[in-house]
């Protein structure tokens, strides 16, 4: 039977699935492109072998697939439900577990200290793995070129839509985290703020890292508090900084 009667059967569910797989596969071997010309609608019919007349039925012009495509590709990476990678929210749930049984502040400090020391030089890493972060960073550079960006309002609230997903995920751990290490916010800023300002820390930090690895990644000696000098990545003193301006003890 002739290939272009099957693809003219496709349901459009099927299509669907098959178009946003074919677009998943290509971004995981190439990246998404500044303009988005990897994205090639008909090219992508054509690996997909589905129905044209379909597929543009379902998305009208190449801004709405790669829209749908990104937010496919966050849906499909288990950090994104939980607001961090796998390692790194094991690590921080470790550290709500012993910060619970821990007594006095000074050990609760310490054990703070342990959290981002850890898990922000896990993390800083395990971004650049993410395929869906990849693409955040690159979309989010489109829209901050100051270029014309193909579908440039759609993509923002795209881009919106997904950072208040993180967010609030970030948000909830980090209320966790202050309540089992006797913390709270200081007045006038919440969890949500903090999540926002550490966010931008770790963007930032991976911007650079890009740019000059060995720079942001080289190991620093430091001793805080009554601690002895430990290694700490730079992007993790950044973030220990914010979170200590953000919050102050439960008193």
């Amino acid at each position: 039977m002739p290939a272009s009667n099957s693809r003219s059967r496709r349901p459009a569910g099927e299509t669907r699935a098959l178009m946003l797989d074919a677009a998943v596969e290509r971004v995981h071997a190439e990246g998404l492109l500044l303009d988005y010309a990897n994205i090639e609608m008909e090219d992508l019919i054509r690996a997909a072998g589905v129905p044209r007349s379909t597929v543009f039925r379902i998305w009208p012009d190449r801004v709405a697939f790669v829209a749908d495509l990104v937010r496919a590709l966050f849906e499909a990476d288990a950090g994104f439900e939980a607001g961090f990678d796998g390692e790194t929210l094991q690590l921080i749930r470790g550290v709500i577990a012993d910060g619970a049984g821990a007594d006095g502040r000074d050990a609760r400090e310490i054990a703070l200290r342990r959290a981002v020391r850890l898990a922000v030089a896990h993390n800083i890493v395990a971004v650049e793995d993410s395929v869906a972060y990849r693409a955040y960073r690159t979309m989010s550079a489109a829209l901050a070129s100051g270029d014309s960006v193909p579908g440039g309002d759609e993509i923002r609230a795209l881009l919106i839509e997904i950072e208040d997903r993180y967010l609030e995920r970030m948000a909830a751990m980090y209320r966790a985290l202050n309540d089992a290490l006797g913390l709270r916010m200081r007045p006038g800023v919440d969890a949500r703020d903090l999540a926002v300002a550490i966010m931008a820390t770790i963007d930032g930090m991976s911007d650079h890292r890009r740019i000059a690895p060995a720079r942001v990644d080289t190991s620093r000696h430091v001793a805080l508090g009554d601690d002895e000098p430990e290694e700490w990545h730079v992007a993790a003193l950044a973030v220990y900084g914010v979170y200590a301006m953000f919050t102050e003890p439960d008193a």
